[in-house]
C-alpha cells in the first residue's frame, strides 16, 4: 500500500510464496523491471540474508518490437532510481544495477541465483533476462516472468527460449 504496484493481491502473494520456497537454496535474489519498487519491497521481506539485484533503466520501457505489439509505450514505468533507493533504505543487501538490460549486468559479479523475478514486459528484454539468468540458476531455483499470460512479446520469448531446454513454463491463471 506504501508503493502503487502492477502486481494483483493474488500475484503478489505467489511471487512472496515462490521466493520465500527458494530462500533455503544456495544463491541470490533478482528482480529486472523494478519500476517503484513494491514488488522488490516483498523479496526484501523474505530474502534473509541473502543479496537482492535490482536490474532497470529507471527511466521506463525501451522501445517495442514487432512481438510486442505497440503494447506499451517507451518511458512507461519511468520511476528514478533514487526515488527506489529510498523506499528500499531500510533493506540490507540491495544492490542496484541501472541501465538497459543485460548491459547493466555488467558491475553484477558473478554469481548463482535462486529465484529471479523478471518484470520487463516486452519481447527483446524478456529474451535477454532469460539467456542471462537461466546458466546461473541453482537446482530447483525459481524465473518468474510477470505479463506471461496478457503479454504476446514476453509469451513469445518465453517460449522460443524454452523451445530447447527441459524445463517447460508453468502459466498462472494471472
Amino acid at each position: 500500500r506504501e508503493r502503487r504496484s502492477m502486481l494483483s493481491a493474488y500475484e503478489s502473494y505467489n511471487l512472496l510464496s515462490m521466493a520465500e520456497s527458494c530462500c533455503d537454496l544456495n544463491g541470490n535474489l533478482a528482480e529486472v523491471g523494478v519500476y517503484q519498487g513494491a514488488s522488490a519491497k516483498l523479496l526484501c521481506d523474505v530474502k534473509g540474508d541473502k543479496h537482492l539485484h535490482l536490474f532497470d533503466t529507471f527511466e521506463g520501457l525501451p522501445e517495442n518490437s514487432l512481438p510486442d505489439r505497440n503494447v506499451h509505450r517507451p518511458k512507461q514505468y519511468a520511476c528514478s532510481l533514487e526515488s527506489v533507493r529510498d523506499y528500499l533504505k531500510d533493506s540490507s543487501d540491495v544492490h542496484f544495477h541501472p541501465g538497459l538490460f543485460p548491459d547493466s549486468a555488467a558491475d553484477a559479479p558473478e554469481q548463482e541465483y535462486c529465484f529471479v523475478h523478471l518484470d520487463v514486459d516486452l519481447y527483446e528484454s524478456t529474451l535477454a533476462c532469460l539467456e542471462y539468468f537461466y546458466p546461473r540458476m541453482v537446482s530447483g531455483g525459481i524465473m518468474v516472468s510477470h505479463g506471461y499470460s496478457v503479454l504476446s512479446g514476453v509469451k513469445q520469448a518465453v517460449n522460443e527460449f524454452l523451445s530447447t531446454k527441459p524445463e517447460k513454463s508453468i502459466e498462472l491463471p494471472t
